[in-house]
């Protein structure tokens, strides 16, 4: 598998391109991909790849017609206003989602995104990206869908220190919703 990013295109090829990644999205997202998400990769143009925290990856693979569309991840915003990932049926429990997610959190250096919480596949490739869920809110649907982040932006890197000696005789009790971590100031 290569990924490999689409940076630099001309306005013919581009438009054609841009179209193929579109319908590769509407076919393989599992009616799962936000309208939303879906406008603003279909709106994307050259220019906007060169904006920070915009970044289109493909994942391809050696076929027998040359390289083939194996999987498309899209970020806009670090992921707050976008971030959208499809792989082809044959690809997929193969790491290619993870792959993506894990290349564009290189290529941006931080990145977040939702997901539904009944969405297991997803949040699976979000986790073994790296990301790391920090709140949970109802979705565009409605559906309890959580908030990923990278870890440096998540701020559960800087775990609470311990006294031992002041907590070796108090138990130790968190309320449901209580941070275990706190955010870096």
């Amino acid at each position: 598998m290569q990924i490999s990013s689409l940076y630099d295109a001309e306005s013919g090829p581009w438009n054609r391109q841009l179209a193929s990644l579109v319908q590769f999205v509407r076919q393989y997202g599992e009616r799962r991909i936000t309208s939303d998400s879906c406008r603003r990769l279909a709106r994307l143009t050259p220019e906007q790849l060169r904006v920070p925290g915009v970044s289109l990856l493909v994942a391809t693979v050696r076929g027998q017609n040359g390289r083939q569309l194996s999987g498309i991840c899209f970020v806009s915003g670090y992921g707050k206003e976008s971030c959208l990932v499809a792989v082809h049926p044959y690809h997929r429990n193969k790491h290619t989602g993870t792959a993506l997610l894990t290349a564009q959190l290189q290529r941006l250096g931080s990145l977040e995104c939702y997901v539904a919480s009944d969405n297991s596949a997803s949040l699976k490739m979000c986790f073994n990206a790296g990301l790391v869920a920090v709140s949970l809110r109802n979705g565009p649907t409605g559906k309890p869908t959580l908030l990923l982040r990278s870890p440096q932006i998540a701020g559960c890197d800087n775990l609470l220190p311990v006294d031992d000696e002041a907590q070796s005789d108090k138990p130790i009790t968190t309320q449901e919703g209580e941070l275990l971590c706190r955010n870096p100031s």
